[in-house]
């Protein structure tokens, strides 16, 4: 685990981001949080981002954007913001009904994301997805997630969310083995049936396995925890996380 940094999707704290961001990224890093992914940038400019990350010793390694954000008309903007914070991967994070309810919608998305791909390379960049649990749901006779990883081009990483693969009912360690070097940046959430708010390492996912095969197989260059359903105050959840983390990986 020591040569992989772990750090933190910000949504994970989002009132405590929206209340003082730099006070926040300060104690995340005093915890021993090395990077971070953004969910969105709130009140602060790119700029304002950058330094406030500067000042606290932490890298970003992501940030989720909506599916609008790398439309045609909206890209290079979307590109130029992001890498003036130092940002090289952009994740959509989820989809519109309209582009769920049906495989064509799927499909549509995989195009829109196969043609911005193209961009976001020349720029030095990366596009990936996020998964949750519904992709998995058998819609027209086919699971709409194995369509989109059949679909979609190598350029374009999959961010696999442990947390929801497990709640689907799949086998993590071994998507992850079927999909080689296609997993930058996963999401390290707990999945507990009928405990939502378990942390990290309290939970039923396999940790150990899947930091191994992440590290040996997936080309992970970060672990990200996210958590989202509290039984204490967030920060202190986030901190429960990485150091059960760091615990199981050691």
């Amino acid at each position: 685990m020591k040569k992989i940094p772990v750090g933190v999707q910000l949504w994970s704290v989002r009132d405590d981001v929206a209340k003082d961001t730099a006070d926040t990224l300060k104690r995340l890093k005093a915890m021993g949080y090395e990077c971070v992914e953004l969910a969105g940038l709130g009140a602060h400019s790119a700029p304002a981002w950058k330094a406030m990350l500067a000042d606290n010793g932490l890298s970003i390694e992501g940030a989720h954007v909506g599916i609008d954000a790398i439309a045609p008309g909206a890209i290079r903007q979307t590109l130029e913001t992001y890498a003036t914070i130092g940002c090289r991967r952009l994740v959509v994070p989820g989809l519109p009904h309209d582009l769920t309810s049906t495989l064509d919608g799927y499909r549509r998305v995989c195009s829109r994301m196969n043609i911005a791909s193209e961009t976001f390379v020349a720029a030095g960049m990366r596009l990936g997805y996020h998964n949750h649990d519904f992709e998995f749901r058998f819609l027209e006779n086919r699971v709409p997630y194995e369509l989109m990883a059949d679909m979609l081009i190598s350029d374009v990483f999959l961010q696999y969310d442990f947390g929801w693969l497990y709640k689907a009912g799949i086998d993590g360690v071994a998507y992850t083995k079927a999909r080689p070097g296609r997993i930058p940046t996963p999401h390290i959430k707990a999945y507990q049936p009928g405990e939502e708010t378990a942390v990290v390492g309290a939970d039923s996912v396999p940790w150990k396995d899947v930091f191994k095969v992440c590290r040996d197989v997936g080309g992970t260059e970060a672990f990200i925890v996210e958590h989202e359903h509290y039984a204490a105050p967030p920060m202190e959840c986030v901190r429960q996380c990485l150091e059960n983390v760091r615990k199981i990986g050691d």
